[in-house]
């Protein structure tokens, strides 16, 4: 027999036939088959993909397939998306299950606070829930997840600061809700249920205006913004009188630095165009804006336009229809009531009246009373959202108040400033190249933030020109004389006496402002002392800068003309000579020293608050009688081992601390213990454990510690509270050294760039500019070979000299 042929492997896969009934005579017969088609020359075999093209082309009908379901991706982004869901009225979520605890909190806290993204404190998290959860993924770039009833997303506590800035950068207005007992004082008071939560509160809210003057809570959050945050309020009334033609409506604009402390007001007749309110908006540069409804159309046009999505200034609306008929000016009368400030003492009376001379500015209620209608209403709309935030206190001091344009200063136009490029150059609108970058050398933020000022708002008053002139002359020439004195060492005696005498004047000044340089800002220090939000570690570097900087400017003795003779007076300059007493006043000393003194400035460093204050009977009578009681609860620990020395008959018996875990007793694997005695953890040879009054002695321990934590915070609160009484001179003196950094710059700038000083005519004589070999600040500085110009030559173009000429005059005031 021969070998079997092989099988085709296309065999198997062909169709078999079905199994044929067996016929009976009652089925029909068979139909006829159709004719046989002819064998195929070639076998095709389908893959997979072709079997499911082939099925797709097919005519016959299908079955409806399932729609595949979208990848994770998708339906998180479509979630994120889709639009706020209403509030539901019953605690039940949209599929119909009860909230969580937790989740009931949120929606409550969300209730109350409608317009807060809130972080809420959960463990060793913040977490996010709901829409504010999607806002954050999308601008945190975190992962949100659904969680239960509510979309979800979190961030570890440590990076808290950081991720609030990058909200508030971003326009939002970030609450912060954080746990309001712990679990001891929760199990001394009842504990509720079993799966009851902690309770919770709001502890803090932050927008862009005031996020600085509440930073001190938000330490290791990255570099904070040096540059000024004001909170502008706008109100406007349209006009028809007679005489006002050209002028549409008249605009009320308040301004707060909440951070500084500083209010600028002014009342203002405007056009179509709104080209004064567009030179306040460009002098301040607000990061919040509050629009007092109802508005006239071009202003709000102006002010969105100004807010535009790329700048994430917020705008929020707020009625004033309940201001009328005098309404604003009783809730900021009743302010004044609640606060009781209006009673200065004596020192702090002759700083403000000093000030207030300074700025021809009325101080308290009697300033408040002074202002036009349309600046209260603005002023009283301010003070009801900064409510909210716990910081209206600091417009009850009128010395913080300042016109926006004085007699004594230019009110420079929105088109002069861009022209001449102030702050911003014109080919990308950055600082780079303006005038402010090229003339600005202070050493701190405060002096730079004053400087901008100064810039746009020059002096139009000539005495006061020439009284800072002689300042910056003779800061100019004790540097010079500081480096003549060095490279000469064997000159006359008397000469060497002189150039020693003028050259403590520029050693110390640079000495003071390298020392504040490196520290904190302690002009947004003082204020958020003021506001009850600085840090333990940021008051004493605070309060210690300006002791400090006050101790070396005493060392510039400043006697009478009558008693030294003007040879020898080491300052000569009025305005120097008052700002270096105000800097270093001896009541603002003493009261820096004795604030100091109650601190410990090692648990200060260290955040401890539990030994932060040096507290006896006389001082902090609360915080002596909580260390007390812990140091009882401590004694009464202690005492126990006694009892089990004699009781195991072990003599060196003493607690053991393992991991954290403090009172515990060990002893042998094999020793025989009461059976109320709670293991807590064991090695190979020993048994650790904790007995019964141990337990209980160390949950009052615990006790004692959160109750005494609770007194340091209360007692901190109270001490920052009691610090309002100094505000006024701490602010007076920071207010003097940012001047003196003023004043420090442009002499440094003129002694870099061999600036001579200008002459002025006499009044009687016509006013006239003149200007020999001058030099355009910017272009000086940006182009190397620079040619100088007069005033009266006109080869470089008329718009070139103009513009000189302006720059220089400019600069000059």
């Amino acid at each position: 027999m021969g070998k079997p042929k092989q099988q085709v492997l296309s065999r198997f896969f062909s169709p078999k036939p079905r199994p044929s009934a067996p016929a009976t005579a009652d089925d029909p017969p068979p139909p006829p088959r159709p004719p046989a088609e002819p064998p195929v020359a070639a076998v095709v075999s389908f893959s997979p993909a072709k079997r499911a093209r082939a099925l797709s082309v097919s005519p016959k009908t299908t079955a409806k397939r399932a729609k595949p379901s979208p990848p994770p991706s998708d339906y998180v982004r479509r979630r994120l998306l889709e639009p706020p869901r209403p509030p539901l009225p019953a605690a039940l979520n949209p599929s119909g299950k009860g909230y969580t605890p937790l989740e009931q909190q949120v929606v409550d806290l969300k209730a109350r606070h409608p317009d807060v993204l809130l972080m809420v404190e959960v463990g060793y998290r913040f977490r996010f829930f709901g829409e504010d959860a999607a806002v954050a993924a999308s601008v945190l770039g975190i992962i949100a997840h659904p969680d239960h009833s509510f979309l979800t997303a979190s961030i570890p506590t440590f990076r808290l600061g950081f991720h609030v800035r990058r909200l508030v950068a971003a326009g939002h207005k970030v609450g912060v809700v954080r746990q309001t007992e712990t679990a001891a004082i929760k199990a001394a008071h009842g504990g509720g249920a079993a799966g009851t939560p902690f309770a919770r509160g709001l502890s803090a809210v932050y927008t862009r205006a005031t996020i600085e003057a509440a930073a001190g809570e938000l330490e290791g959050g990255g570099a904070p913004d040096e540059g000024s945050r004001y909170l502008v309020c706008v109100v406007d009334k349209e006009v028809d009188a007679m005489g006002t033609e050209g002028f549409e409506v008249k605009i009320g604009v308040v301004a707060i630095e909440v951070s500084t402390g500083e209010v600028v007001h002014g009342e203002f007749m405007d056009g179509v165009s709104r080209n004064g309110l567009e030179a306040v908006l460009l002098g301040l540069a607000p990061v919040e804006v509050i629009l007092g409804t109802p508005i006239s159309f071009a202003t709000e046009k102006l002010m969105v336009a100004y807010a535009g999505p790329t700048s994430n200034v917020r705008v929020e609306r707020t009625s004033r229809l309940c201001f009328s008929e005098g309404g604003a000016l009783a809730e900021l009368l009743s302010l004044f009531e609640k606060s009781g400030v209006d009673a200065p003492t004596v020192e702090n009376g002759r700083h403000l009246m000093e000030m207030n001379e300074e700025n021809n500015n009325p101080r308290g209620i009697e300033g408040i009373m002074a202002m036009p209608e349309l600046v209260i209403h603005a002023l009283a709309l301010s003070v009801r959202y900064l409510k909210g935030f716990g910081m209206d206190r600091i417009i009850c001091f009128g010395s913080s108040f300042q016109p926006f344009t004085a007699n004594t200063e230019m009110s420079l136009s929105a088109n002069t400033l861009q022209q001449l490029e102030v702050l911003k150059n014109h080919s990308d609108g950055s600082l780079d190249g303006s005038l402010f970058q090229t003339m600005n050398n202070t050493c701190t933020a405060f002096g730079s933030r004053l400087f901008r000022h100064w810039l746009t708002h020059p002096l139009c008053d000539r005495n006061q020109i020439c009284t800072r002139h002689d300042a910056v002359s003779e800061i100019s020439e004790s540097i010079g004389s500081q480096q003549y004195s060095t490279n000469n060492l064997q000159d006359e005696e008397d000469m060497s006496c002189s150039s020693s005498v003028r050259s403590d004047l520029s050693t110390i000044l640079s000495s003071v402002l390298r020392m504040l340089a490196g520290t904190l800002d302690i002009q947004r220090g003082i204020t958020r002392i003021f506001h009850c939000k600085a840090t333990a570690k940021e008051f004493v570097g605070v309060v210690q800068a300006i002791l400090t900087a006050g101790k070396q400017l005493q060392k510039l003795v400043l006697e009478d003309t009558d008693t030294m003779s003007s040879q020898h007076r080491t300052v000569h300059s009025p305005l120097l000579r008052r700002l270096i007493n105000t800097a270093s006043s001896c009541t603002v000393l003493a009261n820096a020293a004795t604030l100091v003194s109650c601190l410990n400035k090692d648990a200060a460093d260290q955040g401890d608050m539990l030994n932060l204050f040096i507290a006896s009977v006389d001082q902090f009578p609360e915080v002596a009688e909580g260390h007390a009681t812990v140091e009882m609860a401590k004694q009464k620990l202690e005492l126990l081992i006694t009892e089990y020395r004699k009781q195991l008959g072990v003599r060196n018996l003493e607690f053991k601390t393992v991991a954290g875990t403090t009172h515990l007793i060990e002893l042998p694997v094999d020793r025989k213990v009461p059976s109320s005695w709670m293991k807590v953890n064991s090695t190979k040879k020993t048994i650790r454990y904790h007995t019964p009054e141990v337990s209980k002695n160390l949950e009052n321990l615990l006790l004692a510690k959160e109750k005494l934590a609770v007194i340091c915070r209360t007692t901190w609160n109270n001490f920052l509270m009691d610090f309002g009484r100094y505000y006024a001179q701490f602010q007076a003196t920071v207010k003097s050294l940012a001047t003196l950094d003023c004043l420090y710059s442009l002499a440094t700038l003129a002694k870099q760039n061999k600036y001579v000083r200008p002459n002025f005519v006499r009044e009687n004589e016509a006013s006239q500019i003149h200007i020999k070999d001058g030099r355009h600040p910017v272009a000086n500085m940006k182009i190397i070979f620079y040619c100088a110009t007069d005033t009266i030559s006109n080869t470089t173009g008329r718009s070139h000299t103009v513009m000189h000429t302006s720059c220089e005059a400019f600069s000059l005031c």
